[in-house]
């Protein structure tokens, strides 16, 4: 089993279960109910046989290494559930019902997924939620698996995500705990990673007052707010969502990305709510924002992700200049990362939060200061239609994990023509997250109406070529 598997296992509890997963709404075809598409779908999911890595159990006993071990009987009943809203409920009371699901942990005797397929819903659409453990994918093979056994076109209900044979050089579940060889050759790289990391961290500090090195990552670097309070296992859940178009028309406007524009959109929201509780923060937010260290072609069930802690913008910031600082504060946070090693991107994480740890552990945190503010992740995008039987894909909204000392986060995947937003928060500290919602939405409006006052006015036609532009009359 992998380590960074292995510590989403370990902090999996009640209180920060592991879970992650999506709900995704779709359009029945014209004439035909949800109802009779759910009963379809769950027919056909039930009569499907799971594969890994949704057909093994985790062994964590003391008598041997941790690792995957065969299911020795698999229920699908208990995988795959039929649910019907008990009234006609719109988007908010899906949300609400979803963050019932997914705060409540997985049974680890059974193979870590469930599946809901809910109808009842009064736009008539049909929703399906699926929950599994971060421990068996990361947000990047999750999208390839999940959206690419979906149809591109309608016909019949194709074999679902937990169905699919292992790709191949994908390992199964008799080479999960690899061998002690294995082991410690991962033990060497990863020292030789942190090595490679403190070596970096130190030259970096050397030289933080020198105008020419990247400000880079910056854990422990920003304010207290309400979401690093402790984490409840209560769980409050929203979505929306923006227009790509636009957003990749933003980024072009300020020289950065389309990742740059959502984080913008969020640190604003997160502000403009804050502000409205009487608690913004005096000192930029701090982002914890995965990235994928897949290479293509690379299946394996596993997380293979580092991370970058980007400092967001300076509070009170104008919309256009947030949207110019945060680009800035990627750029440098990305130059740093690609200069270190496979081994101490993943150590880096893996360093904060062990001094984190420790530091909560001593007693301390109080006193320190939060290794990141929030989660904003990007998994990537679905291009073309997809169809789960007759049904279309008509958004696809991540469910994520919440973890100290980190009660909100925010992920996004792009669905054709929008960008879809899920928010998932500590229901302690916020217990309505449409509230977190609204306010990402009037940001948007907001940096959408700046960018274009911003813009350089057009210079007037020269008389003589209005001229010949103007047709004769007949």
């Amino acid at each position: 089993m992998h380590l960074l598997d292995l510590a989403f296992l370990w902090i999996d509890r009640p209180e920060t279960p592991s879970n992650v997963g999506v709900l995704m709404l779709f359009d029945p075809p014209a004439g035909k109910s949800a109802a009779a598409a759910a009963a379809r779908i769950v027919r056909a999911y039930r009569a499907a046989r799971p594969g890994h890595p949704f057909d093994v159990v985790p062994d964590l006993s003391a008598i041997t290494v941790p690792h995957w071990r065969e299911a020795s009987r698999i229920d699908m009943r208990c995988h795959v559930v039929r649910e019907t809203l008990p009234a006609a409920g719109g988007l908010e009371d899906l949300c609400r019902h979803v963050a019932r699901l997914h705060e409540t942990p997985l049974d680890r005797s059974r193979p870590l997924f469930t599946v809901h397929v809910i109808d009842g819903l009064a736009s008539g659409q049909l929703g399906v939620y699926l929950k599994s453990h971060h421990a068996s994918w990361d947000g990047r093979y999750a999208l390839e698996r999940v959206f690419g056994r979906l149809r591109r076109d309608p016909g019949p209900v194709t074999a679902p995500f937990f169905a699919a044979s292992p790709e191949k050089g994908a390992p199964g579940p008799e080479q999960a705990s690899g061998g002690l060889a294995t082991g410690l050759r991962a033990l060497a790289a990863q020292a030789a990673g942190a090595r490679e990391l403190l070596a970096t961290l130190t030259a970096r500090r050397r030289g933080a007052s020198d105008a020419h090195v990247p400000r880079g990552n910056r854990p422990f670097a920003g304010p207290h707010t309400r979401f690093n309070e402790p984490v409840a296992p209560g769980r409050s859940y929203a979505c929306f969502s923006l227009p790509f178009a636009e957003m990749r028309q933003l980024a072009r406007s300020s020289g950065g990305t389309v990742n740059d524009v959502a984080l913008a959109v969020v640190d604003a929201g997160v502000e403009r709510l804050l502000a409205g509780l009487g608690e913004r923060p005096r000192q930029p937010l701090v982002a914890m924002c995965p990235v994928s260290l897949r290479e293509p072609g690379d299946h394996e069930a596993t997380t293979k992700a580092a991370t970058l802690f980007v400092p967001l913008a300076r509070p009170r910031s104008g919309a256009v200049d947030r949207l110019r600082q945060i680009a800035a504060n990627t750029r440098d946070a990305k130059i740093e990362f690609r200069s270190f090693s496979r081994e101490a991107a993943l150590d880096y994480a893996l360093l904060a939060f062990g001094l984190w740890f420790a530091s909560n552990t001593l007693g301390i945190g109080a006193v320190t200061r939060p290794i990141v503010n929030l989660v904003v992740s990007n998994v990537g995008a679905i291009d073309g239609p997809r169809y789960l039987g007759e049904c279309r894909l008509a958004a696809a909204y991540p469910v994520s994990m919440l973890a100290d000392p980190c009660g909100l986060n925010i992920t996004v995947v792009t669905v054709g023509e929008h960008v879809d937003f899920g928010i998932l928060a500590n229901a302690a500290v916020m217990v309505d997250a449409f509230e977190l919602a609204r306010a990402c939405e009037a940001s948007f409006a907001q940096l959408r109406r700046a960018t274009r006052r911003a813009a350089p006015a057009a210079k007037p036609e020269p008389a003589a070529q209005r001229r010949r532009r103007v047709s004769p009359s007949p």
